[in-house]
C-alpha cells in the first residue's frame, strides 16, 4: 500500500511540476497583448484622432488629439482642469499622422468600430476613449471602462510615444 500511495504522490508531484512549467509560457506578462498582423484592412489617411485613458488619479491632460491642418499637422493636448478651456496646440511633421495610420493598420484598430465595453463589478479602475475620423469622413469610435478593445494598451502606448514630445511641453509649461 505505501509503495501505491508514494507513487500516486510522485506522480501528482511530476504532473504538477510538467504543468507549471508549460504554463509559465503563456503568462500574460510574458507576450504582448496580440502580435501585430502581418496584413490588414487598409486605412484612409487621418483627419482628426482623438484618445484619452484615466484611471483613478487624476493626470493633468484630459485627452490627446492629432489634427491635419492642410499639408501640416498638430498635437493637441486637452489639459484635464475645468476652468482652464485652452488647447495646447504643437506643430508636427505630417509624418506623424501616417505613422498614426500605420500603428492604426498594425493593430487592426477598425476592428474597434462601435466598442462599448463596460465591467460593471470593478468599482473603481480605468476608462478609455478613442475616435479616428478620416479624410473620406469615415469614423471609428470606440469607449470603455473597465473593458477595452483588443490591443487598446498597445495602440495607445504606441501613440503615446508618437505625441511624447508634445506632452512632455505641456507638462514643463503646467510646472513652470
Amino acid at each position: 500500500m505505501k509503495k501505491e500511495k508514494r507513487g500516486w504522490i510522485l506522480l501528482l508531484a511530476f504532473t504538477t511540476w510538467a504543468a507549471l512549467i508549460a504554463g509559465c509560457g503563456k503568462w500574460p506578462g510574458n507576450k504582448p497583448e496580440k502580435e501585430p498582423k502581418e496584413t490588414t484592412t487598409p486605412i484612409p489617411k487621418i483627419q482628426e484622432l482623438t484618445y484619452y485613458m484615466h484611471g483613478t488619479m487624476m493626470e493633468p491632460i484630459w485627452s490627446v488629439s492629432l489634427i491635419r491642418r492642410g499639408e501640416e499637422a498638430l498635437v493637441r493636448v486637452e489639459p484635464w482642469d475645468e476652468e482652464e478651456e485652452e488647447f495646447y496646440d504643437y506643430p508636427a511633421e505630417a509624418e506623424i499622422l501616417e505613422k498614426a495610420r500605420v500603428i492604426l493598420e498594425t493593430y487592426d484598430v477598425a476592428s474597434w468600430a462601435g466598442f462599448r465595453g463596460r465591467d460593471p463589478n470593478v468599482l473603481d479602475g480605468y476608462s478609455m476613449g478613442f475616435q479616428v475620423e478620416f479624410t473620406d469622413g469615415s469614423k471609428i469610435e470606440a469607449f470603455g471602462e473597465n473593458q477595452f478593445p483588443k490591443n487598446c494598451h498597445a495602440v495607445f502606448s504606441e501613440l503615446n510615444d508618437l505625441t511624447a514630445e508634445a506632452r512632455n511641453k505641456f507638462t514643463e509649461e503646467e510646472n513652470g
